[in-house]
C-alpha cells in the first residue's frame, strides 16, 4: 500500500469538500506518479481524470482501492475487489453510520471478508497513508499540502487523525518524517503490522506510535521485539487502555502499571504527552549513540544551574566535577572566576569578552568527565546571547558530544537568538524538566542496547 503503483477511488459524488473528492485532490497535489482511477457512474470525467463505472471496467491491474461509500454499498465493492485481485483496501470514513450496532455489524463484515480472502484492509475511520519521502498522501484529510512536510527518518503510526497531524507540525523544528500511517479502527491491518514493516525499512531510524487501543498484545510484543532487534527506538504514547481481559478488581486498579511494565520489558520508550514524544524523538532524529550520560552544565546564572543540576540528580543523571586540567585552563581565561566546577557559571563575564566565554565553553565541553552539555540561556542578553548561541551551534556541529541548549527565558517576546537556534535544527528545550526527561530517555535506551549487544 505504501508503494502502490495504481489506485482506484470509489465515491458517489467526488465532492471536493468530502472524503472521496479530497482523496483524488490529495493524490493530484502529491503529483502521484502511479495510475489513478476514479470510479463512479455519475460522471465521465472528474478533476480532469477519466472515470470508470466499476472496477471491472478498468483495463489495468489495481493494487489499492479506496472506498468512500456508505456501509450498505460496500459489500458489492468488496466482491468486485476479489474479482479484480486487488491487494489492499482502504476505508477512510464511516461517518454515515448512525448506531453502535450498525458500526459493529459493518466491522464484523470487514473482518470476515479479510479472513476469507487475501486482501488486506486499512481502517475503517482512518486518515490514510502518507509516504512523505515521495510526497504521496492516499488520504481524505483536509488542507493536505505535501510540500510543507520535510522528509526525514521518523515513521509515525497513529490510529486517529488529530494527534498525527499535531506531531507532523513538528516539521517547523526540523524534525523530518518519512511515513505517517493512520490505522483507524483496525479491523485488519493494525499498529503492530506497521511496526514490523518499519523495523525492516532501511529509511526508518525511529518509530513513533500513539496508541488509543491495542488490539493484540501478543502481536504488538512480537513487533516491538523486532524493532529492538533491528535497533529501531520505539517511542510510545499510550492515551487509552490496552484491550485485554481483566479478571479481578485488583488487576483493573493496576492496569496502567501493568501496561507500563509491559512496555519497559520490551525496552519501549514510554512517554506521557505529545511534548515529551517530540522532545525525545528529536534527540534520536539528530544524534547517534551518546558516549555516556554524564552531564555538564554551562550557565550564567547560579540559581538556574543549581536547579538543573538537582533535576539531573533526581533523574539519576550524574553531574561530575571537571578535571583539574580543565579547571586550570578555564582559570587562565578568567583569573577572578571562583574555582571552576560543574555546573560552571560565567556570571558577569558574558558581558565582557564573549570570545573567551566561547573558548571556555569549548574547554568545558571537551572535558573527559563530561558526555553531554546543557547550555543554559536563563534570560535574554541581546547581542551577548546571540554570540553565545552562534558559537554553541558551530561547536555542536564539530564536537563528538551532545550539546543541548535550554532556552529558559519566560519572556513572551522572543529575540533573534531564539530564531537562530530554531533554524539551526539543533534540539533545544524550553524547560529543565523537558531537557532532562529527553536526555534520560535517550541515554537509558542507548545504555540498555549497549548491554544487550555485549550479551549477544
Amino acid at each position: 500500500m505504501l508503494t502502490s503503483r495504481s489506485i482506484a477511488v470509489i465515491s458517489e459524488t467526488f465532492n471536493p469538500h468530502q472524503v472521496g473528492g479530497r482523496v483524488l485532490l490529495n493524490l493530484q497535489k502529491s503529483k502521484y506518479q502511479g495510475r489513478v482511477y476514479p470510479v463512479t457512474s455519475e460522471f465521465e470525467e472528474i478533476f480532469g481524470m477519466k472515470t470508470f463505472p466499476n472496477l471491472s471496467s478498468i483495463p489495468e491491474e489495481v493494487i489499492t482501492v479506496v472506498i468512500t461509500l456508505p456501509p450498505k454499498s460496500v459489500l458489492p465493492i468488496l466482491e468486485e475487489c476479489v474479482e479484480k485481485k486487488v491487494k489492499f483496501i482502504m476505508i477512510p470514513s464511516t461517518d454515515v453510520i448512525e448506531s453502535e450496532d450498525e458500526k459493529f455489524a459493518f466491522e464484523q463484515l470487514l473482518k470476515t471478508f479479510t479472513e476469507e480472502t487475501d486482501i488486506r484492509i486499512l481502517g475503517p475511520d482512518c486518515s490514510g497513508v502518507f509516504n512523505i519521502v515521495k510526497s504521496i498522501g492516499i488520504s481524505g484529510v483536509a488542507d493536505y499540502e505535501p510540500n510543507w512536510l520535510q522528509n526525514g527518518k521518523i515513521s509515525l503510526i497513529t490510529q486517529g487523525e488529530g494527534l498525527g497531524r499535531a506531531v507532523l507540525d513538528a516539521n517547523h523544528l526540523g524534525i523530518g518524517f518519512n511515513y505517517w500511517i493512520s490505522t483507524g479502527n483496525e479491523v485488519d491491518l493494525e499498529t503492530a503490522d506497521f511496526i514490523q514493516y518499519f523495523s525492516h525499512d532501511v529509511s526508518t531510524q525511529v518509530i513513533l506510535v500513539i496508541i488509543e487501543r491495542l488490539k493484540d498484545k501478543w502481536k504488538f510484543q512480537k513487533a516491538a521485539e523486532t524493532a529492538r532487534r533491528f535497533g529501531k527506538p520505539l517511542i510510545v504514547l499510550n492515551i487509552g487502555q490496552v484491550e485485554e481481559e481483566i479478571s479481578t478488581k485488583e488487576e483493573l486498579n493496576n492496569n496502567k502499571q501493568v501496561h507500563s511494565d509491559f512496555f519497559k520489558e520490551l525496552d519501549i520508550i514510554q512517554v506521557y504527552d505529545l511534548d515529551e514524544l517530540l522532545n525525545v524523538s528529536w534527540l534520536f532524529y539528530k544524534y547517534g549513540h551518546p558516549q555516556g550520560n554524564r552531564i555538564g552544565i554551562f550557565s550564567y546564572s547560579n540559581g538556574v544551574s543549581a536547579l538543573l543540576a538537582e533535576k539531573c540528580r533526581q533523574a539519576n543523571l550524574p553531574v561530575p566535577d571537571i578535571t583539574d586540567e580543565t579547571k586550570s585552563i578555564i582559570q587562565d581565561f578568567f583569573p577572578n572566576l571562583e574555582t571552576p566546577a560543574n555546573p560552571i557559571n560565567m556570571k558577569i563575564y558574558v558581558y565582557q569578552d564573549m570570545s573567551d566565554v566561547s573558548e571556555c565553553l569549548e574547554q568545558f565541553t571537551n572535558d573527559p568527565n563530561i558526555d553531554i552539555v546543557f547550555v543554559l540561556y536563563s534570560y535574554k542578553l541581546g547581542i551577548y546571547t546571540e554570540m553565545l548561541v552562534r558559537h554553541t551551534i558551530k561547536m555542536a556541529q564539530r564536537v563528538n558530544k551532545l550539546i543541548i541548549p535550554l532556552w529558559l527565558s519566560l519572556s513572551g517576546e522572543l529575540e533573534i537568538s531564539y530564531e537562530i537556534l530554531k533554524e539551526s535544527g539543533l534540539p533545544f528545550y524550553s524547560s529543565a524538566n523537558a531537557g532532562v526527561s529527553a536526555i534520560k530517555h535517550f541515554t537509558d535506551y542507548h545504555m540498555k542496547m549497549s548491554r544487550l549487544n555485549t550479551l549477544m
